[in-house]
């Protein structure tokens, strides 16, 4: 067999094993999205797994201090976004027919098409309602994704060494795992700091406009904010429709003004200062990211990529033959 035909039979073979591999991906999403979370979780606490253990407190007490500290967050959290989606769940038929009469008031008497017409604000006000109904089927497995995280934690300690007796001499595995762990704990880190200040600071600003479920608004724009490039917007979208239902339109775009300068300030001041661009990703990279791994595992997967493709990049660039990907 020619250099030409050989070459061509590897691309093949190379495209016939990613497509298969995506495929696994995709019907294995439920069993690998809490595992995933887990690793996650497991690396935002091991700072503070190890700020325990520098104040000489034993490893596994200090994991059970972090997990005890971790259930306590989960469950304000979860009784939170189940308080959230029972009251708007509640009132969606309500909010999604005031919107659509208010819309259709848009175009008035004139000959041009109503809004609701071309625009159905029900898709829109539903989706706050699925994103949180997705989140719930991914933490339903709470007790899973926090026994993970636990053995995640035991195991870390003893990382280092396994890997140097598996790879005796050679200290590219112990780096490339370092390198992996504190690109993808920067990130989190500072992205869930970004997050959640953008979720406080939405909450208060739709709350003293008098918006109804201010505290539904700021849980997806907290969790939004991980999904790069269009969250924020999305997030935006059902607030400023309700407003505009319920207060008007004045307020309505007083509300989608302070969700521009939350996010501008937040998004495109704060958070490239503070991150810097350590990640090393190209905006188109984070938005190609953004749809594969939505399209492999919805919006579980949104919120996911960038983590992801963090991983995938270093992981890539520890190889000398895979570096130039």
């Amino acid at each position: 067999m020619t250099t030409p035909d050989r070459s061509r039979q590897n691309v093949l073979l190379t495209l016939a094993c990613l497509v298969v591999v995506v495929a696994g991906l995709k019907a294995a999403g439920s069993v690998l999205l809490p595992f995933l979370l887990s690793i996650l979780i497991a690396v935002l606490a091991m700072p503070l797994v190890r700020w325990l253990q520098g104040m000489r407190i034993p490893a596994t007490l200090a994991v059970g201090l972090t997990v005890i500290i971790l259930v306590g967050l989960f469950t304000g959290f979860g009784v939170i976004v189940g308080t959230s989606i029972n009251e708007f769940s509640a009132k969606l038929p309500e909010h999604q027919a005031a919107v659509q009469a208010k819309l259709d008031q848009i175009g008035g008497e004139s000959s041009l098409p109503k809004v609701g017409e071309w625009f159905d604000p029900g898709k829109a006000m539903a989706f706050a309602g699925k994103v949180l109904n997705e989140l719930v089927g991914v933490v339903s497995n709470l007790f899973l994704i926090l026994l993970t995280t636990v053995f995640i934690l035991l195991e870390a300690a003893g990382v280092p060494a396994k890997l140097r007796a598996a790879f005796p001499g050679d200290e590219d595995p112990l780096a490339k795992a370092s390198a992996v762990g504190r690109s993808v704990q920067a990130y989190l880190g500072v992205k869930t700091l970004m997050s959640l200040g953008t979720g406080v600071c939405v909450t208060i600003m739709v709350g003293s406009m008098g918006l109804s479920h201010a505290v539904l608004w700021g849980l997806i724009a907290f969790l939004l904010n991980y999904v790069p490039s269009i969250g924020s917007i999305i997030a935006a979208l059902p607030a400023v429709l309700l407003a505009l239902a319920e207060l008007g339109p004045g307020k309505a775009l007083a509300i989608l003004i302070g969700f521009l300068v939350i996010n501008t300030v937040i998004g495109n001041v704060l958070e490239p200062r503070i991150m810097g661009r350590k990640l090393g990703l190209s905006p188109l990279v984070v938005f190609l990211s953004l749809i594969f791994w939505g399209w492999v595992w919805g919006y579980a997967g949104m919120l996911l990529s960038v983590p992801l493709t963090v991983m995938v990049k270093v992981i890539l660039e520890g190889r000398e033959g895979t570096r130039w990907i």
